[in-house]
């Protein structure tokens, strides 16, 4: 399989255009028409994990943090991370980074984090993509409404939430009067049709929508189609919507409801304990009933203010510099530090099977490697 076909599949899972902006996402090594037969993913490219690749005979590594993050001024060989860009090169192993649009992604880190920690009826702590969506009406004879369906759930299949294939239909009458030179599917030149025709109705992305007109056009018999086109002014907000189902919104971070009501105490056990990190930071009222949860896998002390007005008990990150627990403080919000990588690995581990089940039809396989167990 060429690496331009998984990155193309790597997309799906976390479309670049969810990444916040200027974050370094995507290919950082490696040519797009290189073969990839084994994969491995892991949350660094660190020294082990890329030794572990090379041991592995791997083409091509998956990591949620970018390598390349800021300019490089050289390519000396005793530097960072200029030494690790060179064995990646000088193994042939290409590299893809999937970082904040994963963060955003539906069932990427903050996704799983929530998942990972009980938490349900999720919605995005803070948005950052909205995507734009529209309802498409075409106007087709009633014995070609079952192809030209078929046509667009082709090109794109009908999501919404949790369901596919989703379309209305309502019975009507099309009137028309062929002109000189029309060639009509229905009716004769010159002469008024009153044919039965539906009316069809479907959701789509825009970036679905060129797909899907093509499509119609292709698979309507009428020469001249009729069909609207109708931009959707969204009242989600955060968005309410179940954990996995599809979003319209997407952003950094997840707020929910724990499944079971718990103290503040026990509620950092469960942490320890889920997350397996035993060196975390804790502020705020061990008795404490906590109910509504919020999350940012990695860095996300900065969103402190954000997770008290959203009504959260406690906020679960990495990273919380001193004055951000001064603030949670002050607000009265109870705050876990779980460490950056404690938060994301789960996402990363999750990727892996992911992967595993859309390209093993090619051949690929794909491993997690830990890079915490590899001893960094």
């Amino acid at each position: 399989m060429k690496l331009r076909d998984v990155i193309r599949i790597l997309e799906q899972i976390a479309p670049p255009e969810y990444a916040c902006p200027d974050d370094p996402i995507g290919l950082h090594i490696g040519d797009p028409n290189q073969d990839v037969r084994r994969v491995i993913v892991a949350l660094d490219a660190t020294p082990a994990v890329i030794g572990a690749a090379k041991q592995r005979s791997a083409d091509l590594i998956v990591t949620h943090h970018p390598l390349i993050y800021r300019p490089l001024t050289n390519v000396r060989l005793d530097t960072y991370p200029q030494s690790l860009i060179y064995q990646l090169v000088h193994s042939d192993i290409a590299l893809y980074a999937m970082h904040t649009n994963l963060d955003c992604a539906d069932g990427g880190i903050n996704d799983i984090l929530a998942e990972r920690l009980g938490v349900v009826e999720t919605k995005v702590l803070e948005p950052i993509h909205a995507t734009k969506m529209f309802k498409l009406t075409v106007f087709v004879p009633t014995a070609s409404l079952e192809f030209v369906r078929e046509a667009i759930f082709e090109a794109y299949p009908g999501e919404i939430g949790n369901y596919t294939d989703c379309s209305f239909a309502a019975p009507g009458i099309g009137t028309y009067r062929p002109g000189p030179g029309a060639e009509p599917y229905i009716g004769k030149i010159g002469e008024l049709e009153q044919t039965p025709e539906m009316r069809l109705e479907v959701l789509v992305p825009e970036k679905n929508l060129h797909d899907v007109i093509a499509a119609i056009r292709t698979a309507h018999p009428y020469e001249e189609v009729a069909y609207d086109v109708f931009p959707l002014l969204s009242k989600e907000g955060l968005g309410e919507i179940p954990l996995h189902s599809k979003r319209t919104v997407h952003g950094i971070g997840r707020y929910g409801k724990l499944l079971k009501e718990m103290s503040f105490d026990g509620f950092c056990e469960m942490v320890r304990d889920v997350l397996d990190v035993d060196d975390v930071r804790i502020s705020g009222d061990p008795e404490l009933r906590v109910e509504t949860v919020a999350m940012v896998g990695g860095s996300g002390g900065s969103l402190v203010g954000l997770a008290h007005s959203v009504g959260a008990d406690v906020l679960v990150t990495g990273d919380v510099p001193h004055h951000e627990f001064l603030h949670a403080k002050a607000l009265g919000l109870n705050l876990i530090d779980a460490t950056h990588g404690a938060t994301e690995r789960p996402g990363m581990i999750a990727l892996a099977p992911r992967l595993h089940d859309l390209l093993s039809s090619q051949d690929v396989t794909v491993e997690y490697i830990d890079d915490v167990l590899l001893g960094m």
